[in-house]
């Protein structure tokens, strides 16, 4: 069901709880837990970017640690982390765009840490 930015609920709260999915999960945590009870469109799309927030928080952390611990091979780890920076920018602000449109979405990859009615 798609919801137009007049009649719709409210798609600016989703689209930032999508867009700061970039720097982690805990700001699109703290707009479902806010919104969980109240608007079930901002409470479903916060949950899947704090799920996939953490994905892309996790696929930093493990990057990051290759490129200190792996010696003679560390430069992988600073070519994923740039791929998980591009990867997060591009997938949070396509993920943005479709919920200011009012049309539910999701991502590729997610790891469950909020689930939802789904």
């Amino acid at each position: 069901m798609a919801y137009s930015p007049l009649d719709g609920p409210d798609t600016a709260l989703a689209g930032f709880a999508h867009l700061s999915a970039m720097t982690g999960p805990l700001v699109p945590w703290l707009v479902w837990l806010s919104r969980k009870s109240e608007d079930p469109l901002v409470a479903k799309e916060a949950a899947k970017a704090t799920n996939a927030g953490m994905a892309f928080f996790l696929a930093f952390a493990v990057a990051t640690l290759i490129t200190m611990f792996v010696p003679l091979v560390g430069f992988v780890g600073r070519l994923a982390q740039l791929a998980v920076i591009v990867v997060a920018a591009f997938l949070c602000v396509h993920a943005f765009r479709r919920v200011r449109r009012g049309v539910p979405t999701s991502y590729p990859f997610q790891i469950k840490v909020v689930t939802t009615d789904e």
